[in-house]
């Protein structure tokens, strides 16, 4: 099938010979500053015009855009050049560092001066792959093959950057270590907030984080649920919007004391150990080589979102709660901190909780327990 080309649009704002000259300008600037202004010294006023010119344009070209993440990226760098430009430059603010600043800075607009395609204009080409199946879900989405394939200049390859990061914000798409891959839809991303929500609150309820400590960082959530970090976010702000949780410090949500449910006692990890070995696979191959290809079999098959074999995963989540009936005690013996013993909890619910009826939730539901047992294996170590 031949690809429509998207229609390519000067987009309101300097023109580029415009931004050329500018950084020309700047380079004429940086040549002429002393040697010495490597260090402290006071900023021309004719870099200080200049910053504050292109910062200006800057700002009206950034109020106009529909992409979310290139509206934040360019404020990032709005904000680095104002910080080292005139009043709100703090005390010693060299002039390399506002040049380098405001460089980038202009560099962002030389990009987005160009004859192409929007970024917007991209993410609406990418959507409509998506919603017609031509890009199904677990397929891969790269930039370079993207801007390959709307025959954009290599410069420009960072507006297919941006619009995928876009749509990994609305959760059609997400990014791990293999790639970008398709999800879904956004009525997706929903439903999956709403069951890493529902998890959460079952790991409260179960005493893994009792009212009162803290869910891990916003930051390590996504490897531990193996979720990407949008459909994070939305989870955590259902639960704060139904009061189970509230913001604390370092990036970490606190349980609150009463979250309005009944929160059982935290699991004995002298004992759970026989538990999980009654839930297991007697006899199975527990050393660490095994322990790792089976933690990265089971994440690959959520993420990937390939569909094993009737009966390999609740085979797998057998074979991972016998591993964590192993790993627990070694870890308990060498690790005994609040965190560590959350981790401990945390595999030991996974394993021992009832298995969802949807098979896509029992697949997550298994990716969770080998990222847990992955931990134990680390916190372990050779003791496993």
């Amino acid at each position: 099938m031949t690809t429509p080309l998207l229609e390519r649009t000067l987009l309101p704002g300097p023109p580029y010979g415009n931004v050329r000259n500018a950084l020309r300008e700047l380079l004429v600037i940086e040549r002429s500053a002393p040697e010495e202004s490597t260090a402290v010294a006071p900023i021309p006023a004719q870099l200080t015009d200049l910053a504050g010119q292109w910062v200006k344009a800057a700002h009206a070209c950034a109020a106009d855009m529909g992409s979310v993440t290139q509206r934040a990226r360019w404020q990032t760098l709005i904000m680095a050049v104002e910080t080292r430009q005139g009043t709100h430059a703090p005390a010693g603010t060299d002039v390399p560092g506002l040049c380098t600043a405001l460089r980038k800075l202009l560099l962002a607009m030389l990009e987005y001066s160009r004859f192409e395609p929007p970024v917007t204009g991209i993410s609406d080409y990418l959507r409509g792959r998506i919603a017609d199946g031509t890009c199904p879900p677990g397929s891969l989405l790269g930039a370079r093959r993207i801007a390959a394939e709307l025959c954009l200049a290599p410069v420009s390859a960072v507006r297919v950057k941006l619009a995928l990061a876009d749509l990994e914000a609305e959760g059609l798409v997400e990014a791990n270590r293999t790639g970008i891959r398709v999800t879904g839809t956004p009525a997706g991303r929903t439903e999956r907030s709403v069951q890493v929500a529902q998890w959460l609150r079952t790991l409260i309820r179960e005493g893994v984080y009792p009212p009162g400590s803290a869910l891990p960082r916003v930051t390590d959530l996504p490897r531990l649920l193996v979720t990407p970090r949008p459909v994070i976010s939305s989870a955590m702000a259902l639960l704060g919007d139904e009061g189970t949780v509230r913001s604390g410090v370092g990036g970490r949500a606190l349980v609150v004391q009463d979250p309005g449910f009944a929160v059982a006692a935290p699991l004995d990890l002298t004992t759970v150990d026989r538990l999980l070995t009654l839930a297991g696979w007697a006899g199975s191959d527990t050393s660490p080589r095994r322990v790792r290809e089976t933690g990265r079999r089971a994440r690959t098959w959520w993420q990937h979102r390939i569909t094993p074999a009737p009966g390999r995963v609740p085979h797998t989540h057998r074979t991972l709660t016998s591993m964590a009936a192993h790993l627990i005690p070694a870890a308990h013996a060498h690790h005994q901190t609040p965190q560590a013993e959350a981790t401990m909890r945390r595999a030991a619910v996974t394993a021992l909780a009832p298995q969802p009826e949807a098979a896509q939730e029992q697949l997550w539901r298994t990716a969770c327990l080998a990222a847990a047992v992955l931990e134990l294996q680390d916190l372990a170590g050779t003791a496993a």
